[in-house]
């Protein structure tokens, strides 16, 4: 009787390793402070971690029903004016593919970064109980901030929330020393279908390209789509578009992005005048 008990417990935790190495669904929320100079604002911001194979996207709920709509035929839905909160990120673990995905606002142009260094974990012997997880810290420099991370190896797969990966075990909670930004998992799925709505194509851009196009972008947010002889438009909420006022979107815009100028790659942000 102890034998066969043992072997279901065996099956139980091999078929669990089998979905972990397969499908998920990871919810993290972000809590953080947008501006650099007053750190008493917080906001929050829901963000999806679809992770299938090897292969995962990390980006906001909106994000993802607008790239189901794409990848059925449909139009998808607007971006963020600041585009430092879209926080779009594809990975290939198996390849040690990473693609940070920026797309114009206004245009929807479609650009990537794939020039990121090496994570270098630290792990320390530390250990914590962190909801129904046991977990470990480790610690790491991106982005030109320290972060510290606490991850568990009861999910057996070496996935976090964007960037953040390499670690023997599933990143459960991670925030940087200032306490700018902190990714804490609240809901960890099977994934129920195996698409990631993946929306391919773009061009491939240096750090300095995307800050020139991120500056590019605040002189005059609508040019791009003023010299093509087209209306400025927005998302009208349910998958479709309407007319704005140029001079008074601009203006938002500009305002908004001086004012939440706080980015998670502090070594890349522009300084907008």
């Amino acid at each position: 009787m102890k034998l066969k008990y043992n072997l279901i417990v065996f099956l139980l935790f091999f078929s669990l390793g089998i979905i972990y190495a397969q499908s998920l669904s990871l919810s993290y929320e972000l809590t953080y402070k947008p501006f650099a100079t007053d750190k008493k604002e917080i906001l929050h911001q829901a963000y999806i971690l679809d992770f299938i194979d090897g292969n995962s996207i990390f980006r906001t709920e909106m994000r993802k029903r607008s790239d189901s709509l794409l990848a059925n035929g449909k139009f998808g839905m607007g971006y963020n004016a600041n585009t430092l909160y879209e926080l779009y990120l594809t990975k290939n673990i198996k390849e040690s593919k990473i693609k940070k995905v920026y797309v114009s606002p206004l245009s929807r142009d479609r650009f990537f970064i794939t020039d990121f260094k090496k994570l270098d974990w630290k792990i320390n012997p530390e250990t914590a109980r962190i909801g129904e997880y046991n977990c470990q810290k480790a610690e790491v420099e991106y982005g030109g901030r320290h972060w510290i991370a606490w991850f568990t190896k009861d999910v057996p797969i070496s996935e976090g929330p964007y960037f953040f990966h390499g670690l023997p075990g599933l990143i459960i909670q991670i925030k940087d020393d200032a306490s700018d930004f902190d990714f804490k998992l609240a809901q960890l799925r099977v994934k129920t279908n195996n698409s990631l709505y993946e929306v391919e194509g773009g061009k491939e851009i240096s750090w300095i390209q995307y800050n020139n196009l991120l500056l590019d972008y605040f002189n005059n947010p609508i040019s791009i789509v003023a010299t093509g002889g087209k209306k400025v438009m927005t998302d009208d909420g349910v998958g479709g578009y309407k007319p704005v006022n140029e001079r008074e979107l601009t203006k938002k815009i500009q305002d908004n992005l001086i004012k939440n100028n706080n980015p998670i790659e502090l070594d890349h942000k522009v300084n907008y005048k």
